[in-house]
């Protein structure tokens, strides 16, 4: 396996560009990484502000980038010639290295692929990565998770999942599903291979929709209806056949401004199942459809919540 060096400085915003300069034109250089701020810490500084759909302040971008490591650069090399002159630019420009390395080269969609597994709802039900494919079978949805629509492994998917195996089987075949606010398409994708329902898939998002398209074809199989829909929200208003089960794993205020287009498309006695929910905002949510619907369960995992209704 071929080789590479790696050499992590720490600079200030002067020397970046002069430093990235000479180690691309002079030294070979094969990449550089400048290091911010992972997802996570975004979310723990963020917290319940990333959900209320305003704007973001100068104030919290502030914040945020305060919090970065932004004086960080990891430079990559080939060879340990063009080590050895980026090191002595380095020295002459009195520049430390914090630390020199030498490591594999890796394909690293290869080595993400090795850490993204399956995803267990439960005995009848998972969620496959395509690579992973081998036959088709109606307890296992087949997704491609690289292209960021919803990939299963949050909280809120796996919740709405596991409500809808309580009551998939009070559907009746060719039944009609929406999945309202799609994004790769799963929970509507389950639906269809557990019931073989008809689902619509909506979202505002053209991308998005793209994606569900492609993972519905990864998921076709011998007596599948080939009746679904894929729409975007602005084309989606209110059709003569309602619908007897209905997602919205969308944002808390989102379930709230769209609360009258997700009821008038739900059958009554349909059930109905909303998530994207923090577990302090259900009551807020209950409250809001408590007078079209009943409340029959909510679930939780970790600081995620689902709730299922069902239309009086």
């Amino acid at each position: 396996m071929n080789k590479y060096f790696h050499i992590k400085l720490s600079l200030n915003s002067s020397q970046k560009e002069n430093v990235s300069l000479y180690a691309y034109e002079e030294c070979n250089c094969v990449g550089i990484q400048h290091y911010s701020i992972d997802e996570a810490k975004v979310d723990s500084i963020l917290g319940e502000r990333a959900f209320s759909a305003g704007d973001i302040t100068e104030e919290i971008i502030d914040e945020v980038t305060s919090a970065s490591e932004s004086d960080k650069v990891s430079v990559f090399f080939g060879n340990m010639k063009d080590v050895d002159k980026f090191k002595k630019y380095i020295e002459k420009e009195n520049i430390k290295i914090e630390s020199l390395i030498e490591v594999d080269q890796m394909d690293w969609n290869e080595e993400w692929k090795k850490s993204y597994k399956e995803i267990h709802v439960s005995d009848e039900l998972k969620v496959v990565p395509s690579w992973d494919k081998r036959k088709d079978s109606q307890n296992e949805v087949y997704i491609n998770p690289g292209m960021g629509f919803g990939t299963g492994t949050h909280e809120t998917t796996y919740l709405c999942l596991k409500l809808m195996e309580k009551i998939i089987n009070k559907l009746e075949t060719e039944s009609f599903v929406l999945d309202f606010g799609c994004g790769s398409g799963i929970l509507g994708i389950a639906a269809v291979k557990k019931k073989n329902v008809i689902c619509d898939f909506v979202d505002i998002d053209p991308d998005a929709l793209e994606n569900c398209v492609y993972n519905l074809e990864l998921n076709h199989f011998s007596n599948y209806n080939k009746n679904q829909r894929v729409i975007l929200r602005e084309r989606f208003s209110y059709l003569n056949e309602k619908y007897s089960l209905v997602f919205a794993n969308i944002l808390n205020n989102v379930l709230v401004s769209e609360k009258s287009v997700v009821l008038e498309n739900l059958k009554e006695g349909g059930s109905l199942i909303v998530s994207g929910l923090l577990n302090h905002q259900v009551d807020e949510i209950i409250n809001a459809y408590s007078d079209i619907c009943d409340h029959i369960e909510t679930v939780s995992k970790g600081d995620w919540s689902a709730i299922l209704f069902e239309k009086k």
